[in-house]
């Protein structure tokens, strides 16, 4: 069994470029996956319309490219910051700031769709 202090080396060693990087690609997952099974259903459509996949699409498209920059970013900072030091704060508020969008948008768009057909 790790002990924690083995566990916090590895995890020190990883760096902050590849560990923002897995939230990235795991938060884009999930803002997927909230999209088809929460903001789909609210979507009404007349028979077989490809309307509501369209925009799906286009509304995980429009997110790839502000987490793409957020993981160059953090690529970057990784790079000037070899040991890092001071990154652990902005490590932490911007990741909890990508979960957030990961989860509210799809939220809120959802409930912005169902007041929008509901009036």
């Amino acid at each position: 069994m790790a002990s924690i202090s083995g566990i916090a080396t590895a995890r020190a060693q990883r760096g902050f470029a590849k560990r923002m990087s897995d939230h990235i690609a795991y938060a884009l997952v999930v803002y997927t996956l909230m999209l088809i099974f929460v903001v789909s259903p609210t979507m009404e459509s007349e028979g077989t319309s490809i309307f509501p996949y369209f925009i799906l699409v286009l509304l995980v498209a429009l997110a790839i490219f502000p987490c793409r920059n957020l993981d160059h970013r953090w690529q970057r900072l990784d790079e000037s910051h070899p040991d890092g030091a001071g990154l652990t704060g902005k490590y932490w508020t911007e990741k909890v700031s990508l979960w957030a969008a990961a989860i509210g948008m799809p939220l809120l768009l959802a409930l912005a769709i169902g007041a929008i057909s509901a009036g």
